[in-house]
């Protein structure tokens, strides 16, 4: 029985030849109503938290919610994986939880620079380089956890998504097998956060990198993981000479 991985691999791999076959859109084809609609949800998920209105009030406000999802869900997706292709080259999914730009969940995470994508994965005559990426993020009183500070698994989420991305931009990109993270100090939300990532080394087919978070400079979280490419996602690749261009934010 196919578990997880093997699941996120077969999705990777028919999105993968969507895009050899120029089958997936631009993401400046993504509507503004679009990505409006998602600032205006996470913006009711913070009032939400932060509210002290009465129950009159929260009831009301219930009842334009639930209206709200009817109309969404008039026309649905079978498949929420939605892949776009970047200006330069790369694909981006668009309702993933780290950084998807449809999905109202995730951080609103910015990269200061477009990392620019290996033009090779796992060629052997190719070294990966190690870049650094470098993202900016403000987390909200809705990705709280203990008075003040930003709840662990968010943290953890930032992390995971800024050292996937580094080991793309490295050429030697893949799913998260692993993900260690020590906690320094706390995380507070409402203030800029940076995160920085970078690809330091292969053990085979695993890739590994360490990243941090930083808040008024002083690190607050740092972590190192490892990622897999399982052999759907290789083989793609040996086979597309743009294939790590290609890669970009995919994740599991």
């Amino acid at each position: 029985m196919a578990g997880p991985a093997d699941n996120g691999a077969t999705v990777f791999a028919a999105a993968f030849e969507r895009f050899a076959e120029g089958g997936i859109p631009e993401v400046a084809d993504v509507p503004d109503a679009s990505l409006d609609l998602v600032e205006r949800i996470r913006d009711l998920v913070e009032a939400t938290v932060r509210t002290d209105v009465g129950p009159e009030v929260r009831a009301e406000a219930a009842e334009l919610v639930s209206r709200a999802a009817e109309l969404l869900r008039a026309a649905t997706h079978d498949q929420v994986v939605r892949f776009v292709r970047t200006s330069e080259g790369r694909i981006d999914q668009l309702t993933q939880a780290g950084s998807g730009l449809l999905n109202p969940q995730a951080p609103r995470l910015v990269f200061r620079e477009t990392p620019e994508m290996a033009t090779q994965a796992f060629d052997d005559s190719v070294e990966p380089r190690s870049v650094e990426v470098v993202a900016d993020c403000r987390l909200t009183a809705a990705h709280s956890g203990p008075p003040g500070r930003a709840h662990g698994g968010v943290v953890a989420t930032l992390l995971d998504h800024v050292l996937g991305l580094a080991t793309s931009a490295a050429g030697v990109p893949g799913f998260t097998a692993g993900l260690d993270v020590r906690y320094r100090a706390a995380t507070p939300y409402d203030v800029p956060l940076e995160i920085r990532a970078r690809w330091t080394h292969c053990e085979g087919r695993k890739s590994f990198a360490t990243g941090e978070i930083l808040a008024d400079g002083k690190v607050t979280a740092e972590a190192t993981a490892v990622f897999i490419a399982p052999p759907e996602m290789r083989s793609l690749w040996s086979r597309n000479p743009q294939s790590a261009a290609a890669e970009g934010t995919v994740r599991a």
